[in-house]
């Protein structure tokens, strides 16, 4: 038996998998596993699911883990992801390492429950892999488990059968600035680097340092803003990059400084 909390145990349905495309909302820090595309058709599927979820006005601090009410499989997720970077203590080979199983979970049994995002994430750019995970991950010793719950998105369990992590590979093919329908879009070197560039930019140390206004940063800040750009590569993924630390610095810093990103 695998559970997902010490209070929520959960079946594995090997075989399956959830058949939407991830999108990551960096603007939300958030990574959504659904079929919904429009905010309305995301409150119904709350409404005629079960699971964890945020709560009534946002105020539950939960990721998402929502499922049928007839079989009781998953049907989606919504991840928050962490923005303090944190190496994983030499914890990275239990996942390169995992026992890897395709299949989604299954409640045993039907109930609503709190799951609260991880404290940390980390970005592991020579394995295309974004990582989110907790101190229940660091406890690990054994061998983990990795439940391939579509093509780029993954539950990681520990030798307990505790879910203790995701992670999610190739993540700059899913930038997105909205819930729509997903607009395709090539996935080139520079948009790969550029993508880990922002994401290692923006954590918390750096957070940090902008609510300062710190000038160094800022400068730092601007330099990876004008690389993205001022490219020749027109995409939405670069678009959606460049808005990103747009929006940034429009949140820290000065409207005499912000007069340089124009």
């Amino acid at each position: 038996m695998y559970k997902l909390t010490d209070h929520v145990d959960i079946e594995i349905i090997a075989g399956q998998q959830l058949s939407a495309i991830p999108r990551m909302l960096i603007y939300d820090v958030e990574i959504v596993l659904t079929t919904a595309n429009s905010i309305k058709e995301m409150d119904h599927e709350i409404l005629t699911t079960y699971g964890s979820d945020k709560g009534w006005l946002f105020t539950e601090n939960n990721d998402t883990f929502r499922f049928d009410t007839s079989d009781h499989l998953l049907t989606s997720i919504y991840f928050d992801y962490s923005e303090q970077e944190k190496e994983p203590d030499h914890k990275l080979d239990l996942i390169m390492n995992a026992k890897k199983i395709v299949g989604i979970p299954k409640l045993v049994q039907p109930s609503s429950f709190d799951l609260e995002p991880f404290e940390y994430r980390y970005c592991v750019p020579s394995s295309n892999i974004l990582l989110g995970y907790g101190d229940i991950f660091l406890k690990s010793q054994n061998q983990c488990t990795e439940l391939q719950i579509t093509e780029n998105i993954s539950l990681l369990f520990n030798e307990n059968h505790l879910y203790c992590a995701w992670l999610m590979k190739h993540p700059e093919q899913f930038l997105v600035n909205k819930i729509a329908p997903i607009e395709k879009y090539p996935v080139t070197p520079l948009l790969k680097k550029s993508f880990w560039d922002v994401f290692q930019f923006i954590n918390q140390e750096k957070i940090s340092l902008m609510e300062e206004e710190d000038i160094p940063t800022f400068h730092e800040l601007l330099s990876l803003y004008k690389n993205i750009h001022s490219t020749s590569e027109n995409n939405n993924g670069m678009k959606t990059l460049a808005e990103k630390l747009f929006n940034v610095a429009d949140n820290f810093y000065s409207q005499e400084q912000m007069k340089f990103f124009h």
